[in-house]
C-alpha cells in the first residue's frame, strides 16, 4: 500500500513551526470574545467571533492529530495518548464546578447536593453532553448567560474527531487518499447545508443547534488534513498559496462563491502561518498550557460577573480573570497534566528497551 505521506513531506513535518504560538492567540481571542459575551457587552469592530476561533482549532487538530496517527497507526496506543491527553483536566475541571458551584449558589448546601440538576450536570458533562446540563441549580442565575462552562461544548466535537481518524485512515489505505477526503469534506458540506435548511423552514432552534455538531465541524478538522496529505506540494509553493488563500478568506464574507471555499480558505491561512511566523518558533520549547486555559476560563469568568467585579471595574475583571486563568492552567499542567503524560512517554520507553534487549539476546 502507497503511504499516506511522501517522505519528502515526512522530512518537512521535522521543522520547526508556530502553532504554540497560535494555540496561545487564538485561546486569548476566544478569553476576549467569551469576555465580551458573557458580560453581554457589544464587542469592539476587531473582536472576531469565538467561533471562527474554535475552527481554527480543528484545523489545528485535523493537521496534528492524523500527523500523530499516520506515525503510529497503532489504535491502543493511539487511544491511551489522546485519552491522557485531554481526559485528566477536562474531568477536573467539571468535577471542580460540580463541588464549588454551591458556594455561588442561592441554593443551600442541602438543596444544592440533594438536587437532581446537580448530578445531572455531572453526568453529562463527564459523558461529553454538556448541551444537555449546562448550568447548575441556582449558580449564575444573575448572570446574562447562566451555563457554568459554556466552552465545553467543543469537546464533544474534538472526541469525535478523534474516534473518525482511525476510521478515515482505514479507507485513506485501502482507497485513493484524495477520493476518501473529498468524500468526508463533501459530507460535512452536505450536512450543514441539510441542517440549514430544515432551521430555515421551521425556524426549530433545535436544527442550528444539530447544525454546529461534529458533522458540521469535519470540514475544518479535515481541511487541516488535506493540507497535511499533500503537505511536501504546500511548502513548495506556500509562498503563492498562503496569499490566495489570505485573499479568499478576506473574500468569503463578501461573496457567496468565496464563501464556499472558507474552510480549504482558513486552514491555508492557519498552516501556512505556522510555518512562517518564524519569530515564535522558540514557543516549542516550553511547555503549552493553552488547552487548560481554555478549559478554565468560562467558569472564572463567571465568577468574576457574579460577584460584580466586571461592574465595578471591567480593567481588573478582565486582567484579573485571565491572570487566575493561566494560575490555574499552569497547576493543572504541573501537578496534574504532565505527571501523567511523562508516566506514559517512560513506560513507551519502557517497553521499547526490553524489545531491544529480547532481540540482543
Amino acid at each position: 500500500m502507497i503511504p499516506l505521506l511522501s517522505d519528502r513531506s515526512k522530512e518537512l513535518l521535522k521543522k520547526e513551526n508556530a502553532f504554540d504560538f497560535l494555540r496561545y492567540f487564538l485561546m486569548l481571542s476566544v478569553f476576549i470574545s467569551h469576555f465580551f459575551d458573557l458580560n453581554d457587552i457589544d464587542k469592539p469592530w476587531w473582536c472576531i467571533s469565538g467561533l471562527i476561533r474554535i475552527r481554527a482549532f480543528f484545523i489545528i487538530s485535523g493537521f496534528l492529530v492524523f500527523y500523530t496517527f499516520c506515525r503510529n497507526d497503532n489504535i491502543n496506543i493511539y487511544i491511551r495518548k489522546r485519552a491522557k491527553r485531554i481526559l485528566p483536566p477536562y474531568i477536573l475541571i467539571v468535577v471542580l464546578c460540580f463541588i464549588l458551584g454551591v458556594i455561588v449558589s442561592d441554593l443551600n448546601f442541602t438543596q444544592y447536593f440533594t438536587s437532581s440538576e446537580t448530578y445531572k450536570y455531572l453526568i453529562c458533562n463527564l459523558g461529553f453532553m454538556n448541551f444537555l446540563q449546562p448550568t447548575l441549580p441556582g449558580v449564575f442565575e444573575t448572570n446574562p448567560i447562566e451555563a457554568v462552562n459554556g466552552a465545553l461544548w467543543t469537546m464533544k466535537v474534538e472526541v469525535m474527531f478523534y474516534v473518525s481518524v482511525p476510521i478515515v485512515f482505514f479507507f485513506m489505505k485501502r482507497f485513493n487518499k484524495l477520493y476518501v477526503i473529498i468524500a468526508v469534506l463533501l459530507f460535512s458540506i452536505f450536512y450543514d447545508w441539510l441542517f440549514t435548511e430544515l432551521y430555515n423552514q421551521t425556524q426549530n432552534g433545535l436544527y442550528l443547534l444539530l447544525r454546529k455538531q461534529v458533522g458540521g465541524q469535519f470540514i475544518y478538522f479535515y481541511s487541516g488534513t488535506l493540507i497535511l496529505l499533500y503537505f511536501d506540494y504546500f511548502i513548495k509553493y506556500l509562498k503563492y498559496i498562503l496569499p490566495i488563500g489570505i485573499a479568499c478568506y478576506a473574500l468569503a464574507y463578501y461573496n457567496v462563491y468565496f464563501n464556499k471555499l472558507e474552510p480549504f480558505s482558513f486552514a491555508v491561512v492557519i498552516i501556512g502561518s505556522a510555518y512562517i511566523l518564524k519569530y515564535f518558533f522558540f514557543l516549542r520549547r516550553y511547555d503549552n498550557i493553552s488547552y487548560g486555559m481554555y478549559l478554565f476560563h468560562f467558569p472564572i469568568l463567571q465568577v468574576f460577573i457574579y460577584y460584580n467585579i466586571t461592574q465595578y471595574n471591567i480593567y481588573l475583571s478582565f486582567f484579573g480573570a485571565l491572570f487566575i486563568t493561566t494560575l490555574m492552567a499552569i497547576i493543572s499542567w504541573k501537578l496534574l497534566e504532565k505527571p501523567i503524560i511523562k508516566s506514559l512517554f517512560e513506560k513507551k520507553l519502557s517497553s521499547i528497551s526490553s524489545k531491544i534487549k529480547a532481540t540482543n539476546s
